[in-house]
């Protein structure tokens, strides 16, 4: 009786030895998602049931986009993870469709049919070729200065052209009808057979975990990892009701899921962070300037008797020592480098859980709504645009967490275009364009009585320049509006700009910027007008090169 007792024992101990050591595979939910500008973290959560002992638990069907480095392990009750790892599983084979091999001969025979069509094709254009040289004889001249066909022979040799020809035409247009519909029905079994085949590039992932437990239980194990082929973009609505009330902002997001598995019922959450960037700190090197060595042309001797003997060569410019001396106090690297401005680090919870597919389209979703204080204020530029544009000023833009993105605009519930929110300016203000007014005319005209060119000088050219701006306000209320205009600057001392009316503007001189700040009237019209000349030698040709402002 004992020793049955003991062999019933070892029996069921080896039972729940080998149903412990078979893995237990599952499909966890993702129940918690925050995307980054690149990138998200999903958080897959199951409940388990372990056996005492050891036990191997698999979470089956996660992405194929992971980063192993990032996966982190919560457990839940009294269990030890021993370890976790991550890998790829491929997908099984599967038996071929019986039509693989059907289209495959097919696609076999329809290749050597367009090579019979081509070689056919080649022996028409010979031929064509041949007859389109050999035409070129028919009636020339012997040595002997005479015909080598009679009339008869020439009739009858220009009729045999004319017709064969005519037959190799159509033959031609022949064969390109049947290689193109040949080339066609290749493309079309190509395209079948290869919706045919397995696709074997369809891996997923998978999350080993090995756990230790002193009883048998159910737990929870969420498993939280970042996966790629993610991402979100801002956008937003911007709703202008009237002059005298606040911006309404729609922030939305534009977000990308291409993980390979949808996201269902999920609470999402948007983060500006980017994860996968660099995150040593930087480590700054010394730079050195030196002189670049550089051909020097072949000159007469008079010429390297007048040649200055301080002028020097740096960065292909000839400079002055001088100005040597200033680049070496002040160096500067051959290849610059452009730093994006730093955006502050916000994550915006969604109150409503989400269904995001993993189709890789645009999936829109709201993230808030809320009005800005602003201050409205009409802007033009008539030497670029004759129009008149609305601009929102909003102070203290930074509370609001904007990023750089793409704004639908709305001007009491009417669509007017688009326009670009860039918050990443070092101005106090930010400046929001809400489209064209067209109610306000603007007229920009150079009149011929006051431009000019003429010598005052014996060396020196006077070229003198004047504008008219004329502002209509055709509304039924006053308006507030900048003109924004400009005059060229010098950066030659041979070249002399003088102002000479601005019209009350205001005159930045570092840019040539005039800004004239006008008050109209409901009906009414203001004028403005500026001049101004530029001197500079008679044996020069001078010529405007546009630069770049700083943006606001």
């Amino acid at each position: 009786m004992m020793k049955s007792t003991l062999i019933t024992a070892a029996f069921l101990l080896a039972i729940t030895t080998a149903f412990a050591a078979t893995p237990i595979r599952i499909s966890p939910v993702v129940k918690e998602v925050t995307v980054y500008r690149s990138g998200a973290k999903l958080t897959s959560i199951a409940k388990v049931t372990v056996p005492a002992g050891r036990s191997e638990v698999i979470f089956e069907n996660q992405t194929a986009a992971f980063n192993p480095q990032s996966l982190q392990v919560r457990l839940g009750g009294n269990v030890t993870l021993n370890a976790a790892v991550f890998q790829l599983k491929m997908p099984a084979p599967v038996a071929e469709n019986p039509r693989v091999k059907i289209i495959r001969d097919s696609i076999v025979i329809l290749g050597d049919q367009a090579a019979i069509l081509q070689a056919e094709k080649e022996v028409y254009d010979g031929e064509y070729e041949m007859l389109t040289s050999k035409s070129q004889q028919i009636g020339t001249l012997t040595d002997k200065g005479q015909q080598n066909l009679d009339i008869t022979q020439l009739r009858d040799l220009v009729e045999f052209y004319r017709q064969r020809m005519l037959d190799l035409k159509k033959q031609q247009h022949r064969l390109r009808l049947l290689q193109r519909s040949n080339g066609s029905y290749i493309q079309t079994l190509q395209n079948e057979l290869q919706n045919l085949y397995p696709n074997t590039g369809n891996s997923s992932g998978e999350i080993i975990m090995k756990i230790e437990s002193p009883v048998a239980q159910t737990i929870e194990i969420a498993c939280t990892y970042l996966a790629l082929q993610a991402s979100w973009s801002p956008l937003y609505d911007v709703h202008a009701n009237g002059l005298d009330k606040p911006l309404q902002l729609v922030y939305k997001a534009n977000v990308f899921n291409s993980t390979g598995f949808d996201w269902k019922n999920v609470k999402l959450a948007l983060s500006t962070a980017v994860p996968l960037t660099n995150n040593n700190r930087p480590i700054l090197s010394p730079v050195f300037v030196d002189f670049r060595v550089m051909p020097q042309p072949v000159r007469k001797a008079a010429d390297r008797a007048q040649a200055n003997t301080n002028m020097y060569q740096l960065q292909e410019a000839v400079v002055t020592e001088s100005e040597v001396m200033d680049a070496i106090a002040y160096p500067v690297p051959l290849v610059a480098v452009m730093e994006e401005p730093q955006e502050f680090l916000s994550t915006f919870d969604i109150a409503k859980p989400q269904d995001i597919p993993a189709n890789g389209e645009t999936n829109v979703v709201i993230i808030e709504e809320r009005d800005m204080a602003a201050e409205y204020q009409y802007h033009a530029v008539p030497k670029l645009d004759a129009s008149a544009f609305l601009l929102a000023k909003v102070a203290d833009y930074g509370k609001y967490n904007l990023l750089a993105g793409t704004a639908n605009i709305f001007f009491r519930d009417t669509y007017v275009g688009q326009t670009f929110i860039n918050p990443n300016v070092t101005a106090d203000t930010l400046l929001i364009s809400l489209g064209r007014d067209e109610q306000i005319s603007i007229k920009r005209i150079q009149p011929k009585d006051f431009t000019a060119r003429k010598k005052i000088l014996s060396n020196t050219v006077k070229e003198s320049f004047a504008y008219e701006i004329t502002v209509r306000n055709n509304k039924t209320i006053p308006i507030s509006i900048e003109i924004l205009d400009q005059v060229p600057v010098s950066k030659q001392e041979g070249i002399e700009v003088d102002v000479e009316e601005k019209d009350g503007a205001e005159y930045t001189e570092t840019y040539g910027k005039l800004l004239w700040k006008l008050d109209i009237k409901a009906g009414q019209s203001k004028k403005i007008k500026f001049a101004y000349s530029i001197k500079y030698p008679k044996d020069k040709i001078i010529a405007t090169v546009k630069g770049q402002e700083p943006q606001q």
